[in-house]
């Protein structure tokens, strides 16, 4: 993402009606399909950010591992006080197989050109009995200047999204979109966008609102997140998937489809 992006994400990640009400969604989920609080987990945040969700499971009890590869990021979360640091590139993982029980992978994957090769990562270094939390934003039409300003390679369509996850070797325990209450109204903000382009260069849509109204968009979200613990939702502006291994398909197999699908990939077998 454009560097000044990660000072405004951190200035405003501890409030900011997305951000707050994204890791109550994620946490819930995470909680009722993982006893977090109950138990220690061997947990890697992938593209961790500036680390408000190292932080939270952090503050949980858990001792997570957070990896990315930008040094302003990892400073960031330094500040936070988080210690279990790794500056590095996520398609290549600096772990040996079988590494984790939960990875963490929050709006990370449409940042990667070779998503199948991170995907085959992921199963490499996951626990036979693993748990893998994605996120991604969805429908292509909704492509804007935000994602340009976050450097997006794509967004992704329900059904591709899960084919690319069950061909890496994964399957889906939950899966369904979200941020579905705030659906049109983000909707006609990004058409607007188009309408009437602001000037210099790509920015995101990360724009402080007056707090009675900050505050009403996270009640929503945790709603939202109550409702998740139950059912899916049909539509939304993220997709959402909590999976483990597919024990039918081995990761040699995972690995050797991906190669086929995508020839100038090799994932690696080993740390």
């Amino acid at each position: 993402m454009n560097p000044e992006e990660y000072s405004r994400m951190y200035e405003s990640e501890d409030s900011y009606w997305y951000f707050q009400g994204r890791r109550s969604i994620i946490s819930g989920l995470l909680g009722q399909h993982l006893e977090l609080d109950k138990r220690p987990r061997r947990i890697l945040d992938v593209g961790c950010g500036t680390g408000l969700m190292l932080e939270h499971l952090t503050q949980r009890g858990q001792k997570p591992v957070g990896l990315d590869m930008n040094e302003r990021a990892m400073s960031y979360c330094r500040r936070r006080g988080l210690g279990r640091l790794v500056q590095g590139d996520v398609v290549h993982l600096p772990f040996a197989p079988n590494s984790f029980d939960l990875i963490l992978a929050l709006d990370l994957l449409e940042h990667v050109e070779d998503d199948r090769g991170l995907l085959a990562e992921f199963r490499r270094v996951a626990a036979p009995e693993a748990r893998v939390m994605i996120t991604v934003p969805a429908h292509p039409f909704l492509w804007s200047e935000h994602d340009e300003a976050l450097h997006h390679i794509r967004r992704y369509r329900h059904g591709a999204f899960l084919r690319l996850l069950r061909e890496a070797g994964f399957r889906p325990v939950r899966s369904s979109y979200a941020i579905a209450f705030l659906f049109l109204p983000i909707v006609l903000f990004r058409l607007a966008q188009r309408l009437y382009k602001r000037g210099g260069g790509p920015k995101t849509d990360l724009i402080m609102l007056p707090r009675p109204l900050n505050r009403v968009l996270i009640w929503l979200l945790r709603l939202e997140g109550a409702l998740l613990r139950h059912v899916a939702l049909p539509f939304g502006v993220t997709l959402m998937a909590l999976l483990e291994l597919d024990e039918g398909k081995s990761e040699e197999a995972a690995a050797r489809e991906t190669r086929q699908r995508n020839p100038g990939r090799v994932p690696r077998s080993g740390a």
